[in-house]
């Protein structure tokens, strides 16, 4: 829905459908999610601005329009991101999406585990954390 919202083309009828409901009782939705937007925006920038090019977004989702790839790699174009999330369906729809993105990924873990996270092999391949951390 969040996609939707944005304007985005990675969201489905049933997706539509609900967020039209939504809209019924909170017609400023596209608004807020225009808002979030910009604000993630604003923070990878400044991030990319102060030298960090890797970045461990968990609980993605779906990576919609402006997406923090999208984000980072437009300033500095070999930043790298892993997408996490716990849901196989929006992971799998990352994938897809992610298929041709270079040094942009997705995995399935939960933000419960941490430790399996930063130990997951897609994670460990794709970020160095002894070149520098990740945000």
């Amino acid at each position: 829905m969040w996609d939707y919202y944005l304007g985005g083309a990675h969201n489905f009828a049933i997706d539509r459908q609900a967020a039209e409901q939504i809209l019924l009782l909170h017609p400023d939705m596209p608004l807020v999610a225009q808002v979030t937007r910009a604000f993630l925006r604003r923070v990878v920038e400044f991030l990319v601005g102060q030298g960090i090019d890797q970045f461990l977004d968990i609980g993605a989702g779906i990576p919609t329009v402006g997406s923090v790839h999208e984000i980072a790699q437009r300033f500095t174009p070999t930043a790298r991101v892993v997408y996490v999330d716990h849901d196989p369906v929006a992971v799998a729809h990352s994938q897809a999406i992610l298929s041709g993105a270079a040094n942009a990924m997705a995995i399935r873990a939960d933000a419960r585990r941490p430790q399996e996270i930063l130990d997951h092999p897609a994670v460990r391949n794709l970020l160095d954390w002894v070149a520098q951390p990740a945000c």
